[in-house]
């Protein structure tokens, strides 16, 4: 009995081990049966399988050419970065890392080309829906920095995040003309003639504040080219207070706390220990893959306090082209208030830069 029931455990383990080959083979080569039909053509048919009538080999593999890369789950790699904006992922793909090298300059008026600034930001993809990211930026001959540091985790992947980052930062005073016109200055002639109360070109060093920015960055895409951009800052939590805007009176006039040269030396308004407001709506479109187009505005509320001349609305405009998923060049405007003070016109506050973004990874 014992020699009959060894020949019959070697027989089952074979048999198991053999459909245990067939079933995984099966799970990583899909297969589809065929029912073979009489004069032995099944070869000739599964050959020609998949292919429509009158169409070859060879319009088969370009059509196939033709098809774009395809990521699962809408994740990507370097090599598969997509170059049309609104295609990207709104967190960085892991382990892939983006530099963005800026060089801005003062276009206002009164300003153009007297002062500009530098920065360098980055970001990686700690994983496909959470990045690091950080930076230091500056403006008006550093007289304006920022330099922050944190994370952006998605909550619905591609559509909507949330962003938490530390910044220690400082605004730039801009100096006004003299409207008293008691002496030439470098936009009045001194002469008793009327001069509007805008900045002049100079700028003074703010306060500096540490807060903590919270943002929501949201994109929907109404069409494949058009999407909705939102909230990418929302509220600054303040932790010290400093001056770091003109003090405006009740008409809206900058009021003066020193008369020099050149300009009118402005007194800082006080932004104190309340959150500050800075939600963010704009649009982005795609005219062509390789180009976009995005315009957003800002509201600036310090202190929650909506009293008038107490808040900003900058716009920005950015182009940008990209040749390849590991490059990006683009051009940046922005309007510095398109809700100036009485006297003020929204075009004449302008800064410009130029950037570019490198990515390198995986």
């Amino acid at each position: 009995m014992l020699p009959s029931f060894s020949r019959g455990l070697r027989l089952a383990l074979v048999l198991a081990l053999s459909a245990g080959y067939i079933g995984w083979h099966g799970h990583g080569h899909a297969a589809f049966a065929k029912p073979s039909g009489d004069g032995g053509d099944d070869d000739d048919d599964d050959s020609d399988k998949g292919k429509d009538e009158g169409e070859t080999e060879d319009d088969q593999a370009a059509d196939d050419k033709d098809q774009p890369p395809v990521t699962a789950g809408g994740l990507f790699t370097l090599s598969t970065y997509p170059v049309n904006e609104i295609l990207r992922p709104l967190t960085m793909t892991q382990k892939v890392m983006q530099f963005r090298i800026t060089a801005g300059t003062d276009l206002s008026d009164k300003g153009a080309f007297g002062s500009g600034g530098l920065s360098v930001e980055g970001q990686y993809g700690l994983t496909d829906n959470f990045m690091l990211l950080g930076g230091v930026t500056d403006a008006y001959n550093f007289k304006q920095f920022s330099v922050y540091a944190g994370f952006e985790g998605a909550l619905a992947y591609d559509l909507l995040d949330v962003r938490v980052a530390a910044n220690l930062h400082r605004n730039a005073i801009a100096r006004y003309c003299d409207t008293d016109n008691s002496a030439p200055s470098s936009c009045n002639p001194g002469d008793g003639t009327d001069v509007p109360s805008i900045p002049d070109g100079n700028y003074d060093a703010g306060g500096t504040k540490f807060s903590v920015d919270l943002g929501f960055p949201f994109r929907y895409a109404i069409k494949p080219e058009i999407a909705i951009i939102a909230l990418q800052t929302l509220v600054s939590i303040d932790f010290n207070q400093a001056r770091d805007r003109p003090r405006l009176d009740s008409a809206g006039k900058p009021v003066g706390a020193d008369p020099s040269m050149p300009g009118m030396v402005v007194k800082g308004a006080e932004n104190g220990l309340k959150p500050d407001l800075n939600p963010s709506l704009g649009f982005a479109i795609n005219p062509i893959p390789q180009l976009s187009v995005v315009a957003f505005a800002q509201l600036r509320i310090p202190d929650f306090d909506t009293s008038t001349g107490n808040f900003l609305v900058p716009l920005t405009a950015r182009v940008e082209f990209s040749p390849s998923q590991k490059l990006d060049i683009g051009l940046e405007f922005i309007l510095l208030n398109v809700m100036p003070p009485e006297g003020q016109t929204a075009f004449e506050n302008r800064f410009i830069s130029l950037f570019g973004q490198f990515r390198m990874g995986k």
